[in-house]
C-alpha cells in the first residue's frame, strides 16, 4: 500500500521533514505533464506532504510520523494520511 500524509506543525520542520526523507518518505511524485500527456514529470509535493511507499496501513504511518514529530519537539497541530489508490491520477502545478 501506498500513502500519503500531511502534517502541520509549530516548529522544527526542517529536522522533521528531513528525518522522515531519511527513513524512506519522499516529497515527489512521479506522472506525465498534462501539456502532451507523455513527458514524465517529478512533482514536487508542498512542504509537508510525503508518501511512502510499501507499507501496511495507514495508522502505522500516521502513528510512526507523530513518533517522529514528538521526537523532535516538532509540536502537531494536524495529521492526516490516506491510502493512494492503484489507479490514483492527479494534477500539480509548481509556481
Amino acid at each position: 500500500m501506498n500513502v500519503i500524509i500531511t502534517y502541520d506543525i509549530k516548529r522544527n520542520h526542517t529536522e522533521i521533514k528531513d528525518e522522515l526523507k531519511r527513513l524512506g518518505y519522499v516529497d515527489t511524485i512521479k506522472g506525465i505533464s498534462l501539456s502532451d500527456n507523455k513527458t514524465p514529470v517529478d512533482q514536487k509535493l508542498p512542504n509537508t506532504t510525503l508518501i511512502k511507499y510499501g507499507v501496511t496501513s495507514t495508522l502505522e504511518v500516521m502513528n510512526f510520523v507523530i513518533g517522529v514529530i514528538k521526537e523532535h519537539n516538532g509540536g502537531l497541530d494536524n495529521i492526516f494520511c490516506a491510502e493512494l489508490a492503484v489507479t490514483f491520477s492527479w494534477n500539480g502545478r509548481q509556481s
